[in-house]
Parts: structure tokens; sequence; C-alpha cells
């Protein structure tokens, strides 16, 4: 047992681990009730050393803020770790439970009654389960669940109390973003002592002048170092918007104005961008009014990044300029470079590689000359990332490798994960695949580490690459699941890269339906985000497999589904072809349901055709014989269907209408 925990909780630590250690093979639900969170990582320690000695395997997973259902949550392990489907002794710790957000903002429900209301209804569900389960809640969250959802709170296995020998401090937050770039606090700064001390003297100050305008300072402080020390971001929007109700109530504009900006922080800290951009217009317009040029750039930097988050790269560097220019005008050499190495940042995104690498280059030489470690060793990545997509491999391991030097002298692990990846990704390319392997696990273990899902993801990615490069398509696959399992919460461009991936792997492993399903799985994505041309390219990796087996259903879906991506794209000629290869094979099936829609699709690419006299590309695929049919499901998107029969009359309409005009003329 850890020499440090006290009585009462070395106790209750025992407790602990004989209710787990009595049915290792059943489903039992306990309760760990903790405010601090070093105390439950050494409490967690503890009983998953003393249980692997006794030869139960503990698996950890969290509740993320996009899947707040206890049930959904260990259904994901489950599929990512096979044992647990077997009787095998096992116990699983559910963390992440205090992270979620109580406020409701612009949601009809916060994050807290969303997980209530899943504990509510899912008993039954939960008892496909066969081990025991310990889910770790702050007191104030198990009190919600103890109300709010009794149903669960009267058939848990056991409820188990760790006190906190200092004022309570939140639990560390998952970041299912990466937040603004930012000097790494020192290592004695924002520690729980500091935090104790601010909640102290907001006390005091309440209970002396509850109208005091320090108040408003000391809330935006307070909401400051929860984000800074990684702590729940429910934390620091309650104190931020305890600020922004006394600053309305004070009238006091600038310090609103701080209040709402730091709110659009901690909300893009925790991925909801949408909301985060309404509260720095808000502030925006305050410092515009107020004319606070300095905030004012700030603010309009941080629209950039936001903007940047969403893929709106144009809207993104519109606000960068603004920033910049502004940042100019001041003299303000830091935010200058950074707001340049942002422009970097997303031209690369866009592709506009030459435009990133003079921005980057901008940023790098006003860092260097004005000693801004951080934006140094951040514009270097971004040259890295330019040069490998210029493939200039040799280039970018240079610039990734004096990145991660700096990174790593000034403590930053979010860009030593970030220059990590990157060193993969180049050496991946150059074929040293054990050596990008090295790279992409250490980057993984840092991002696993500080809780940064993108990071993660892309290491996950990495790895994934460079097993399959290397014919380890178990373990590639593996690696490529595990991404998916993340990315399917926070980002679907990258779910859909990662399907693409994982359908590679299961071809080359021979098990064509998933490699199959998972290309036309990406195709989906993709034509969902409006990206047809990376649509179009997964189908036809899916067509290839189906014509290479003989699947004749499912290459009818796939050159159904390739005409639909064809059209989105304004290319009628293209895409009557291949609604018309996939006409051919659903008469030969005799479906007469998915003829009638190829039919009725292609009079459609056929009339815009004649309409607007297009004149007909090469041949895109000659007749394929198939050979093994399977189940097809319809394509088309019924809202766009719609659209498409109501365009085809008004066309219609148009040229009866024309012809009866000429025809009036001359009789």
């Amino acid at each position: 047992m850890p020499p440090d925990l006290s009585s009462t909780n070395e106790r209750e630590l025992q407790r602990l681990l004989v209710s787990v250690l009595a049915n290792p093979n059943r489903l039992d639900l306990f309760v760990a009730i903790c405010d601090d969170r070093n105390l439950q990582a050494k409490v967690i320690n503890a009983y998953e050393t003393a249980l692997r000695a006794k030869g139960v395997t503990p698996y950890q997973t969290r509740l993320t803020l996009k899947r707040a259902s206890l049930k959904a949550t260990l259904t994901a392990l489950v599929a990512q770790e096979p044992s647990l489907r077997s009787q095998t002794k096992a116990v699983v710790t559910v963390l992440g439970g205090a992270d979620l957000l109580r406020v409701k903002l612009t949601e009809a429900k916060s994050e807290q009654e969303k997980f209530f209301f899943s504990l509510q209804w899912t008993r039954e569900s939960l008892r496909a389960f066969h081990f025991p389960v310990v889910v770790w809640l702050s007191d104030a969250v198990a009190t919600g669940v103890a109300q709010q959802a009794q149903d669960f709170w009267s058939w848990r296995s056991g409820v188990f109390e760790f006190e906190t020998t200092v004022s309570p401090v939140p639990l560390p937050k998952f970041r299912p973003d990466p937040p603004p770039l930012e000097q790494p606090p020192a290592p004695d700064a924002l520690t729980a002592p500091d935090l104790t001390e601010l909640i102290q003297q907001i006390t005091e100050i309440q209970q002396q002048t509850p109208q005091s305008p320090l108040l408003i300072t000391l809330y935006i402080d307070l909401g400051d170092a929860c984000r800074k020390a990684a702590y729940a971001p429910d934390s620091a929007l309650q104190a931020y918007e305890q600020a922004i109700n006394l600053a309305e109530t004070l009238k006091d504009k600038p310090g609103l104005a701080r209040a709402l900006h730091q709110t659009g922080g901690a909300l893009c800290d925790s991925g909801q961008h949408e909301q985060a951009i309404a509260f720095y217009q808000q502030a925006l317009e305050m410092c515009r009014d107020m004319g606070n040029r300095r905030d004012e750039a700030s603010t309009l930097g941080n629209l950039g990044v936001t903007y940047d988050s969403l893929g709106q790269y144009p809207r993104a560097i519109e606000f960068y300029q603004q920033a910049l220019a502004i940042a100019i005008e001041i003299g303000d050499r830091s935010d200058e470079a950074s707001i340049l190495d942002s422009l970097g940042n997303t031209h690369h995104a866009l592709g506009q590689y030459p435009r990133a690498i003079e921005f980057s280059q901008q940023a790098l030489a006003i860092a260097t000359e004005i000693g801004h470690r951080l934006v140094e060793a951040s514009a270097l990545i971004n040259l890295g990332t330019t040069y490998d997509s210029l493939e200039q491999y040799p280039r970018a391991i240079e610039f990734n490798q004096q990145a991660l030097v700096i990174a790593t002298e000034i403590g930053h692990r979010l860009l030593e994960a970030k220059a990590l990846n990157n060193l993969g990704t180049a050496y991946k390319f150059l074929g040293q695949y054990p050596r990008a392997i090295e790279f992409c696990q250490k980057s993984l273990a840092i991002a696993t580490e500080i809780g940064d899902w993108w990071s993660e993801v892309l290491a996950l990615i990495g790895l994934g690459s460079s097993c399959h490069a290397l014919g380890q398509y178990p373990r590639a696959i593996e690696f490529y699941q595990q991404a998916l399992a993340i990315a399917l919460d926070y980002d679907r461009f990258t779910a859909a890269m990662t399907l693409k991936g994982l359908g590679s792997a299961y071809h080359s492993l021979g098990q064509y339906p998933r490699a199959i399903e998972s290309y036309r799985q990406a195709g989906d994505v993709y034509s969902s985000l409006g990206q047809y041309q990376r649509a179009i390219e997964s189908y036809q990796q899916a067509l290839a497999i189906e014509t290479e087996i003989g699947d004749r259903h499912g290459a009818g879906l796939s050159l159904s589904n390739l005409g639909y991506a064809l059209a989105e794209l304004d290319r009628p000629y293209e895409s009557a072809q291949s609604y018309q290869h996939a006409l051919d094979l659903y008469k030969e099936l005799k479906l007469d349901h998915m003829i009638e829609g190829c039919e009725q699709a292609i009079a459609e690419q056929k009339f815009i055709i004649a309409t607007q006299r297009r004149v007909a590309p090469p041949i895109l695929h000659e007749p394929i014989l198939y050979e093994q049919p399977l189940s097809v499901k319809r394509p088309q998107s019924p809202t766009k269907q719609l659209q498409r029969q109501r365009n085809l009359w008004f066309w219609l309409l148009a040229v009866i209408t024309i012809a009866a005009i000429c025809l009036w003329y001359f009789l």
C-alpha cells in the first residue's frame, strides 16, 4: 500500500480490493468518490498493482464530452480489447465523470445531465458485461447521480469515498482539442494551494463586499488557473460565468470583455468551437467599442484559431490577417510572430505550400530575434510539415529535429509529441519503418499522457501505416481501430482517413468484405462532408476489390455511389456512365427497385448534358464482368434526389414554354 495514504483512505482501498476480488468474472458496479486528482492516481495505481499480483488484468477507459454514456464507453473498450469478451479475470476503471460539463450553454442538456440520464436506463444493457467496473466521480457528480439516476444508484455494488487532505481541486481534464500555444507554467505554478488561496480570497471578499469589482478579476484568474493547470473545464466555465454575471451587473466593460474572451478559450479547450465563436464575437465588439487594439488583435487571432479548428480556412485567414495588421500597427512583435506562424499552418492546410513556407519563415525569423522559443519551435514544426508534404523528407527531418530540441528544452509536451510524430511520418516515407514506429510510439506515449486526442490519433495512424508497410497487418488493424474509436468522437474527416487505412490493411490480409465495408464507409463520410473527390477515390478502391472477387451486388452499389459523387462535382457525363454500369448489373440481378433509381439518375444527367451542351470526356470505365452477388443498399440521398426531380421538371417546363412561344410566333 502507498505509505502516504491516511488510515481512512487505506481502509477504503482495502474494502475496494476485497469487493473486486470477490467476483472478478461478474458485473459489479463500484463508485469511487474523490476530489483530489493526485490521490485518485495513487489509489488507482495501488489497486491495479495489487490486482495484477492476484491474476486480475486491469483496464482503463474514459467518458468523453461527446460520449457521456457508461454503456457506450464500455462497449467501445470491449471492441478494442477482445479478451474482455471471454471469462478472464479483469477490472475496468472508468475515468472522466468529473470532467463532464454541468453548465448548459447553448445545449438543451448539459453533459452531466446526459450522463445521469444514460445511467438511469442502463441496468439491463450493462448485464452483457462480465467484469467489475470502478467508476470514479467527484463528490458533486456522485451527488447528482444519487439524485437523478436513482435506479442506477440503487443497484450499485459499493461506494468508496477517499478523503482529500487539502481543499478540493477539480480533476484533470481530457482535452479533446489542442489548446492555443502558450508558454508552459513553471513546475511549481498553479498547484492546489494556489487555487485554494484564490478560492479563500474570493470567499472573504464575497462575505465582506459581494459587489466588489475585484471579484471579476479574481473569478477570471480562477478560471485561467483551472485551464492552465489542465483542470476540469467545468470549473473554468463556472468561474468565467460568475465573472460575466458580475461584470454585467456592475457595467464593467473591460471586465466583461475579458470574461467573454476567456470563456471562448475554455469552450475551445473542450471542443465546443461553434459556441466559442459566439463569445469571441461579443468580446470583439466590446474591444472595438473601447478602442482596445491589443485585445482586439488577440480576439481576432483566437477567432482565426477557432475557424481553423473547424476547417474553415479562408475565414481563419481573414481573421489572422486582421490580427496581423493590428499587431504590426502597435509594434507587438510576439503576437506578430504567433500570427504569422498560424498563417503558415493554415496555408499548409489549403495546400498552398510556397505561401506556407513564406509565413513560417517570417515567424521563425521574428521568434528567433526576440527569443520566443515556443513560436520558434512551432514554426520549425510547420516548416517540417510543409516540406514533408512536398516530399522533401530530409529537410522535413532537419526542421523537426530542431523543433524537438527546443520543445524538450522548454518542457512543452504537446510540441514535443508533434515533432516526434512528424519525424515518424518522414522516416515512414523514406521506408525506414522501424525508426518511424519508434518515433510514433514516443509521440503516442506523450499524447496519451497529456490527453491530446489529435496527436494521439495521428500517432496511432502512423503506427498503423508503418506496421502495414512491414506486413504486420493484424497490428496495423489494431492501431487503426484505436485511432478510429477516438476520431469518431471528434473529427469525421480524420475518421474517414482512418477507415481508408483500415480498408487497405483488410485488403492486404485478404479480408475482402471488411475492406470493402471500410472503403465504402470512408466514401460515405467524405461525401457527407462535401469532399466528393476523396469520396470517389474511396468508392473506386471498394469497386476494385469487388471487381477482383466478382461481387456484382457490391460493385453496383459502388458504381451508384460514384455516380452520385460525380454528379455533385458537376460531372454529368461521367456520372451517367457510372450509373449506366450500375444499371446493367441491377438488370442482370433483376433488382427492380434499384433499376428505377438508376434510370431516373441517368435521365437527370443526360438532361443536364443536353441542356448545357456538355462535351463528353473520355470513358471512365469499361464494362466489367461480375460473379458473386451480395445485398446492396440504395445510395441516393432522398432530399437531393427530390431536388433533382424538381430541377428536371423545371427545365422540361422551360423547354415546352419556349417551344410554344416559337410556334405561336411562326404561325
